[in-house]
């Protein structure tokens, strides 16, 4: 993958209102008071970081008439180790009346202002799904839709060769096959297997778990109107892709799609014309393309007599995605541990499990087809991980737990242990975010790469979880409140003081790492793109320094750089939008 500086200037209240977006570079000092831009719910959790000052109290002024409606004691000042700043808090759940305000500390100048509503994610949530429409491959993105962001379809896909890492007897070098559709992956321009996996997994967790604030949501795309939810338009708009990239010969997964390198860095789409390959068949691919299909299987049964069905055997839509799991399931039996090794004349994104025992994909697979299924044959590839992950792309051994902790049918032992780990886990960063100075449940090691996604799946997990444990009765839960910071920090209660999605905010990237909206001459970037986030690696800042791009700091909350050329903080990809879907998802439906 292939992952933004520019500079603060005053805003008004009407940013807030109209999605102005408006990106810096450093940590703003005008407006050092820090908090979701988008605002606060009505009954909802509300908190601001203050930088440390001499100053007891705070206080919220109702912008219209400069009333004092609340005034308020800030925290103990502490230290966040992930940005270096001393900062104290400022709790005000207490004001509950819907209108515009602003916080003002004496000796600090007064913060931006905000709202307090019940319909602050609605648009944001229709956003960053219709961000996939934007990178869908093969296909016309018309004005209709699009508006300036229109452009001619682009790769089709319709001629893509099997590359020598991919051959077979039944398909040897060069064979020529049809691979259309799919989102391209990120900031450049390829498809890849695994990283659609976990992302049509969670997107489909969307559909299932917060059904109430998506099904009836329109995206104004081509397909709305039609008898499909617009979500699930979209996603199939991937999964049939997916499907293309099963050899049917065996059953195995190809790795990925792609160019032999990078191209476009600065065209758009419809002009490249490059070769296209299919790479190397691959374990992890297979295995979370079963697991995943498995789920999607489950899902749109509920949609079957709208989908096309298979004229050769009959079988529905859903029946083809859960033979298509149970396939890759037995590629993968024949070949347990074979992980993606780069061609020497490939050089695009790897996805590469390499050092991986694959022990996490094995059992998502296992779960997902036991759940689609009701088969005992898969538990026997359960082994229950004494300290899972987050998940990430390759850290998928969570998702299998919350599927295993949640099926009625799972046996009482591996449910029991499966909810133990969960819980472990989660009370793990739950006691990080109650000793956090921002009250976040962030550690400095979240700082990865794609750190926003991160700390996103976090959020989407606490919840997830808070429903299996059974604490869904107590609506303002450590697992809810923590939950919900994750998303005041995404949207601007961070050292940075910016809403990392494109176009939803006061101030946001306007210079994302994505190769369509570095190349369109479009001043704003497509909206509803969460860019990666700050991560102290830096892999990026040499090459950035010479186009004029500076980090403005070591610290791991503050590496980040609004500049096209940080593929490394700024780029952009559709496994870190997913988790943001979910979680604007399951907001919109708690403030409703």
């Amino acid at each position: 993958m292939i992952k933004l500086v520019a500079q603060i200037c005053p805003l008004i209240v009407t940013a807030i209102l109209l999605n102005i977006s408006i990106s810096h570079a450093a940590p703003n000092k005008n407006y050092a008071i820090q908090f979701n831009q988008l605002g606060f719910g009505v009954n909802g959790t509300k908190t601001a970081v203050v930088p440390e000052t001499d100053a007891d109290n705070f206080s919220v002024i109702e912008r219209q008439t400069g009333k004092t409606v609340f005034q308020g004691k800030l925290s103990e000042a502490k230290t966040w180790e992930a940005s270096g700043d001393k900062v104290m808090l400022a709790h005000f759940d207490e004001v509950t009346q819907q209108g515009e305000y602003f916080i003002k500390v004496d000796s600090i100048p007064q913060s931006l202002p905000f709202t307090i509503s019940d319909e602050r994610y609605n648009k944001p949530l229709a956003s960053a799904i219709k961000a996939y429409f934007y990178n869908r491959s093969g296909a016309v993105i018309q004005k209709e839709f699009a508006g300036q962001y229109a452009r001619p379809a682009a790769h089709p896909d319709t001629i893509v060769y099997v590359h020598e890492s991919a051959a077979s007897k039944a398909r040897p070098v060069g064979t020529v096959i049809s691979s259309p559709k799919g989102w391209y992956d990120a900031g450049d321009y390829n498809k890849y297997i695994v990283n659609s996996n976990i992302t049509v997994y969670t997107l489909l967790a969307v559909v299932s778990e917060q059904s109430n604030a998506i099904i009836n949501l329109n995206l104004n795309i081509p397909e709305s109107g039609n008898a499909l939810p617009d979500i699930i338009d979209e996603v199939m708009w991937n999964i049939d892709w997916m499907l293309t990239m099963q050899d049917p010969n065996d059953g195995g997964l190809y790795h990925k799609l792609t160019t032999k390198r990078f191209t476009g860095d600065t065209e758009m789409p419809h002009k490249m014309d490059q070769p296209r390959y299919l790479v190397a068949k691959s374990t992890a691919a297979s295995l979370g393309f079963a697991a995943t299909m498995a789920k999607a299987s489950q899902i749109l049964a509920l949609y079957d007599q709208h989908l096309s069905i298979n004229p050769a055997n009959g079988h529905s839509y859903s029946q083809q995605l859960l033979m298509a799991a149970k396939q890759a399931w037995q590629w993968s039996l024949k070949n347990p541990a074979i992980h993606y090794q780069q061609p020497s004349d490939i050089h695009t994104g790897t996805y590469a499990t390499a050092g991986d025992d694959l022990k996490d994909e094995w059992l998502w697979a296992a779960a997902e087809l036991f759940a689609a299924t009701g088969d005992s044959e898969y538990l026997s590839k359960v082994e229950i991980p004494k300290k899972p992950r987050n998940p990430e792309w390759d850290k998928v051994e969570t998702l299998a737990l919350i599927t295993l902790a949640s099926h009625s049918d799972t046996p009482n032992t591996i449910a029991k242990e499966a909810k133990k780990q969960l819980t472990a886990l989660t009370e793990r960063w739950i006691e990080v975010g109650q000793n956090s100075a921002y009250g976040l449940a962030i550690s400095p090691n979240d700082f990865v790469w794609g750190s926003n996604s991160n700390m996103l799946n976090k959020a989407v997990t606490l919840l997830r979880v808070n429903q299996i444990i059974n604490n869904k009765d107590k609506p303002n839960s450590l697992y809810e409140e923590h939950a919900i910071a994750i998303v005041d920090y995404i949207f601007g209660r961070n050292p940075m003081g910016i809403s990392y999605v494109t176009g939803i905010g006061q101030q946001t990237p306007m210079h994302i790492h994505h190769r369509a909206s570095m190349a369109d001459g479009i001043k704003a970037p497509i909206p509803g793109f969460l860019a990666g986030g700050p991560q102290p690696g830096q892999q990026d800042a040499k090459d950035c320094k010479k186009q004029g791009g500076i980090y403005p700091s070591k610290q791991a909350a503050k590496s980040y750089l609004d500049h096209d050329c940080s593929y490394a903080s700024n780029e952009i990809a559709i496994n870190w939008n997913a988790p943001l879907v979910y979680m604007l998802a399951a907001l919109v439906n708690q403030e409703n």
